[in-house]
């Protein structure tokens, strides 16, 4: 079994060493194969797989009560369905596709296609209200791709967050995955990181920081905001059905 990568609450520092070392080791490997990515992959599944129990447990803490039932539909089948679905496309994925060659450079046989490559290093930020749905569906983008993770969960979910930075190095060597757990400040750390890639879920107002963070390091971006949800009833509507959908939805991750 593996030691944690990161003791609780890490320094910038800390955290940069770290990731230093994770783009050293990627470099190292180079892009790699269908097989390794789908091991990855598979190992994700089952470390969700195994511990269900545990995991619908310290989500339970954190949110001061959640039904098992929720916890396994959203935070264990979801990703999983995520992540099986990547393992049954990479091959296609990896794929190199043709392009129409540049004129005039294809009058004299030039060809042209398109390869795809992993980035490196990929930094993933979770949130609390689907604490490893938003860290492994991800996970599964990046895992395919070839590359490696750091992931920071949310710090309004700390009895998850500690539990999956203990159980990822059952799984996982430290440089292909590793999980960065503390506060606000930590995470904020984390964001201003020079990642090849960096994954945000939260707010929009949160996020316009982790934008101006990771444009200090030209930093790409992927962002998954949160926001309204309206709802439109029309005039036939069965509002006794309505109303409990509405209700159910709304309270359902809450």
């Amino acid at each position: 079994m593996n030691q944690r990568a990161l003791q609780a609450a890490p320094s910038s520092e800390d955290i940069a060493q770290h990731l230093h070392q994770q783009r050293m080791a990627w470099l190292a490997e180079g892009p790699v194969s269908a097989a390794t990515r789908k091991d990855r992959l598979r190992r994700c599944v089952e470390l969700l797989k195994k511990n269900s129990d545990a995991i619908c447990n310290v989500i339970s803490e954190d949110f001061g009560g959640r039904h098992p039932v929720s916890t396994m539909m959203m935070d264990i089948q979801a990703p999983i369905e995520a992540l099986k679905y990547a393992i049954q496309h990479v091959d296609e994925w990896m794929k190199p596709q043709r392009r129409a060659g540049l004129f005039p450079f294809n009058l004299f046989g030039a060809r042209a296609e398109l390869r795809f490559q992993p980035k490196g290093v990929v930094g993933i930020a979770g949130t609390w209200n689907g604490p490893l749905f938003m860290i492994f569906a991800p996970l599964a983008g990046v895992f395919a791709a070839g590359n490696r993770v750091m992931a920071k969960p949310s710090d309004l979910s700390p009895q998850t967050s500690e539990w999956l930075a203990n159980a990822v190095p059952e799984f996982f060597d430290p440089l292909e995955f590793s999980v960065v757990t503390g506060g606000v400040e930590v995470a904020r750390s984390f964001t201003q990181q020079a990642f090849d890639h960096l994954v945000f879920t939260g707010s929009t107002g949160v996020a316009k920081q982790v934008m101006r963070d990771a444009a200090q390091n030209l930093v790409p971006l992927t962002l998954e905001l949160g926001g309204k949800s309206p709802t439109i009833v029309g005039r036939s509507a069965d509002m006794d059905l309505v109303v409990e959908k509405i209700a159910m939805a709304r309270v359902q991750n809450g």
